[in-house]
């Protein structure tokens, strides 16, 4: 199963950032990726047996001969279909038409052949329940993001700083909290002057998948524009991509504990498409679409980033063309989350904070092609941090 793994980032610097802190921060970030890629190439592993197993049970659903005829007999008819629509007659043809015909002669050769559509059905669906519990994100550590408009009391009540007009309060003196709280909120707004992006692709048989990063760290764009396609639907097969980009900057603990960071962010982009079509033979298909704001701290004590769901799509067919296309976030509108550290980080070490966004698409299909895209992009407008109370 072919496995593509990157990671990318500038750290910015700082008078207060020394040396020591600054080879924390590295060590911490490459400790980070070197687990994420280990945890990958496991769960690679792991999908990739899943696959097999399940080309294998179709395999033997017909033998070894009426297997070789059915797969010869859908080869047939796609090149059939595909040579009556060249110029100049086949201009004139009724696409649909004339797909409808080959799928009926293909589910004639299944039954010649005496192949169980229920049976491929059962194995297949068995499979999707244990793909999804491997790769699927685990919903249990996912915080909720909010659409900032239709949620102004809460926003409000998070920080006293909400008070005033953020893009102003740089400027002004600290009327809002006690400079002398240990848990005082600290705020950050762009220009920003370091980075961080990463991906990480699976895929099997024909699958080709790729991630496209959007990324300027001075006006705090982030986004990950990432694809999945399979033009010529065979067995069984499966691929993910992870995408990543963020922003970073240094903050300076009061105490120890947790980071807890308010994330304010302006959406750009946030479009999920997907396109499947039926291909003959046992036909299912399946794609999951999710976008996250996140943040993460470069710390030994933290394993891992805090993660709050924006965005998803899913859909799933069988035997029927499928076509959607979603944009669920109101553009140009502000969103909110608020995270968690997944471990606490000492007083007084400056450590560095990522924040920005990630998206994971994950699809499986058998005899259906498959095009999947989604494009999410954000301004972080403003970050606060803080050591929770």
């Amino acid at each position: 199963m072919p496995h593509r793994h990157s990671s990318t980032r500038s750290l910015p610097f700082s008078t207060d950032l020394s040396a020591k802190e600054r080879q924390i921060a590295e060590r911490a970030f490459s400790a980070q990726d070197e687990q994420r890629r280990r945890s990958n190439e496991a769960r690679a592993a792991k999908a990739e047996h899943l696959v097999e197993g399940v080309q294998r049970k179709l395999f033997d659903l017909l033998g070894a001969k009426k297997f070789a005829q059915l797969r010869e007999g859908i080869q047939c008819e796609h090149r059939a279909l595909r040579d009556s629509l060249q110029p100049p007659h086949g201009l004139k043809r009724d696409y649909t038409k004339l797909h409808e015909a080959s799928r009926r002669r293909i589910d004639a050769l299944l039954r010649k052949l005496g192949a169980s559509r229920p049976k491929a059905a059962k194995l297949v669906d068995a499979a999707q329940a244990k793909l999804e519990a491997l790769l699927a994100p685990d919903q249990r550590k996912l915080a909720a993001g909010y659409h900032l408009p239709n949620n102004l009391a809460k926003w409000s009540k998070l920080s006293p700083l909400h008070k005033f007009t953020l893009p102003w309060l740089l400027d002004l003196p600290d009327l809002a909290q006690d400079p002398n709280d240990p848990h005082r909120w600290f705020l950050f707004k762009p220009p920003f002057f370091g980075f961080l992006f990463s991906h990480d692709i699976v895929t099997t048989g024909d699958f080709r998948a790729d991630w496209l990063p959007r990324l300027h760290p001075p006006s705090g764009l982030v986004g990950n524009e990432c694809t999945m396609d399979l033009d010529d639907a065979g067995n069984w097969n499966v691929a993910h991509v992870i995408g990543e980009a963020q922003i970073a900057f240094a903050f300076k603990p009061p105490v120890a504990g947790i980071i807890e960071v308010l994330i304010d962010a302006q959406s750009t982009i946030g479009t999920h498409s997907l396109t499947i079509e039926d291909e003959f033979g046992f036909s299912k298909a399946w794609c999951d679409q999710h976008n996250y704001l996140m943040m993460n701290v470069l710390h030994p004590n933290v394993p891992e980033p805090s993660l709050a769901e924006m965005s998803t799509m899913s859909k799933e067919t069988g035997g029927k063309d499928l076509t959607a296309n979603q944009s669920n976030l109101a553009s140009g509108q502000h969103f909110f989350a608020q995270l968690l550290s997944s471990g606490p980080v000492p007083a007084g070490q400056t450590v560095i904070i990522t924040v920005g966004t990630r998206s994971f698409d994950i699809c499986y299909s058998n005899d259906m092609e498959l095009h999947s895209r989604t494009n999410f992009q954000w301004f972080i407008s403003s970050v606060e941090a803080r050591i929770a109370p």
